[in-house]
This record gives structure tokens, C-alpha cells and sequence, in this order.
């Protein structure tokens, strides 16, 4: 068992109040677009095998601060991005997870429309320590740049004085409180 997996040894499952996922995306090439999901799921587990982790959150529960529930409902869950309809569930499933240091890098396999895709977040990490309730937590912070039409989330549009609306590469965030499992 690697030293991590000795410090983290057990499962700990993603506190859901004191978890976010979140990304960011440029909008008219001007600023960046940023939304949330809530209701993060998943677990980290560190055994004699390593360390894995794996989370899921439901596309209806993305949260767009100001918009319009319509626009929401019908742009950002409709077919031309997440197709909640069709696929109510984004999930992750790391393949390797590598913490050292205060440092984490964990390489998985993203899934969004039904679609597959590796990735590789790169961030940091605080070890276990006591709560005031007798319970061990931790903390994973992570981010990864993935381009948009790997899943086919194809939509554009031109600008009038060129470029596109809307940019391919999306920033992809997750802020995981880790709680060990009774």
C-alpha cells in the first residue's frame, strides 16, 4: 500500500453539503460562463490496491446563477449540450490517482452524454485529519481543461467581427470534502 493509501486507508464518501462541481466556459469571447452542479456523489477508497475515486452528479441539478430557469432548461440541459433528457448523469471513475506531497493528479474516465472520454485533473489535496465529531475528513481540489466536442457538444455560433460565441475548451472543477464512512 502506497504511503497516500496508508494516510487515507478506508472510504470516504464526498460530503455533499461541502462539495461543489463547477465549469467555466468563454462567452463571446468576452468572459467566462460559469454554472454548478449540486448534489455531487461518490467515494474515495484506498485499500491494498490504491487508491481510487469515482463521483456522479445529476445534469438536472445544474445551477445557472441569474438565468432564466427557460434558458436552463432548454439550452444547457437540452440537446445541444448536456441532453438531460437522454442522459441524466455525469460520471467520473478515476484510473489513477496519485497524491504526494499536497499535490494530486488523477487520471479517469469522464462520462457526459453517454459519452466517454479520459481525462486528467491536476490539484491538491489536504490529508485526513479529526473533526470535532469524531469523524475523519479530507479535501480533494481539482481541475481539468476538456474541449466540449468530445462529446459532442458541437453548437456555435459566429460573431458578427469573427470568432465564436462560445468557446470548445471547458474548465472542469470539483472541490470534494472527503468524510470517512462509518
Amino acid at each position: 500500500m502506497s504511503t497516500a493509501a496508508q494516510e487515507f486507508a478506508g472510504t470516504y464518501e464526498i460530503d455533499r453539503t461541502h462539495s461543489s462541481v463547477q465549469f467555466a466556459v468563454r462567452h463571446m469571447q468576452v468572459s467566462l460562463f460559469r454554472a454548478s452542479f449540486e448534489g455531487v456523489d461518490g467515494r474515495l477508497v484506498a485499500d491494498d490496491s490504491g487508491l481510487r475515486l469515482e463521483g456522479r452528479v445529476p445534469v438536472e441539478s445544474v445551477s445557472i446563477p441569474s438565468e432564466p430557469s427557460e434558458f436552463r432548461d432548454h439550452v444547457v440541459r437540452g440537446g445541444d449540450f448536456f441532453d438531460a433528457d437522454a442522459h441524466p448523469e455525469i460520471s467520473f471513475r478515476s484510473t489513477s490517482l496519485e497524491l504526494d506531497g499536497g499535490r494530486a493528479r488523477v487520471a479517469g474516465e469522464l462520462t457526459i452524454r453517454g459519452l466517454t472520454r479520459a481525462v486528467t485533473a491536476l490539484g491538491t489535496y489536504e490529508s485526513p485529519i479529526e473533526d470535532p465529531y469524531g469523524s475523519r475528513r479530507a479535501s480533494l481540489e481539482l481541475r481539468a481543461t476538456v474541449d466540449r466536442r468530445s462529446w459532442n457538444m458541437d453548437w456555435q455560433a459566429a460573431l458578427p467581427s469573427g470568432g465564436d460565441a462560445l468557446g470548445w475548451e471547458v474548465e472542469v472543477s470539483a472541490n470534494l470534502e472527503l468524510v470517512e464512512a462509518a
